[in-house]
């Protein structure tokens, strides 16, 4: 097993073990879904300090992680004061952060499809697109974790970015967690 798969096990584990431990205490199953962009930041980072090497790929999995950090308020307001906080809340900079983490991404997708030189998987990457961007515009989270899933598909078809592709696990696994929340709470 790749360091990569255990770094992606053991976040998986800890995920479950915590809504396990929420479950039995309250009667509720619920993940700390709050504190996915830290580990998709933490993750991110692991990765590219692992896999520097392969360069773009790499740099593109930690620039996802922190904007996806930055641009969750919730963070903010350990470093900010209150003043701080409400002028940030009006403000749009934490959404333009989601956006620069959406677009990395979708530049992330698109690269290793054009790596995958296979017209199905540009097939694939293309309702991946749609469906991403789609669930993020309406909000709909069910979309999103579908279009993680087709990524997970396209990359087992022809593996690209080895063991950066993983990402997609991880990205299926925190919105998955998510959802889950959302719904047995």
């Amino acid at each position: 097993m790749l360091k990569e798969d255990r770094l992606i096990f053991i976040v998986t584990l800890t995920l479950v073990v915590y809504a396990s431990s929420i479950y039995l205490n309250q009667g509720a199953f619920i993940f700390p879904f709050p504190f996915n962009n830290i580990i998709l930041l933490l993750v991110g980072f692991q990765f590219f300090f692992w896999n520097r090497k392969l360069g773009f790929p790499a740099l593109l999995l930690l620039l996802i992680g922190l904007f996806a950090a930055l641009g969750t308020k919730y963070y903010w307001s350990t470093f900010l004061s209150y003043e701080a906080m409400v002028s940030l809340d009006k403000s749009l900079i934490t959404d333009v952060f989601l956006l620069c983490s959406y677009f990395c991404i979708i530049l992330f997708a698109i690269s290793s499809s054009l790596r995958q030189k296979t017209w199905v998987t540009l097939i694939l990457t293309a309702l991946f697109c749609t469906l991403f961007i789609y669930g993020q515009i309406f909000g709909e989270l069910l979309f999103v974790i579908i279009s993680y899933l087709i990524m997970i598909i396209s990359n087992l078809y022809k593996p690209v970015f080895q063991p950066l592709h993983l990402i997609w696990i991880l990205l299926f696994i925190l919105d998955g967690s998510q959802l889950i929340s959302f719904l047995l709470a």
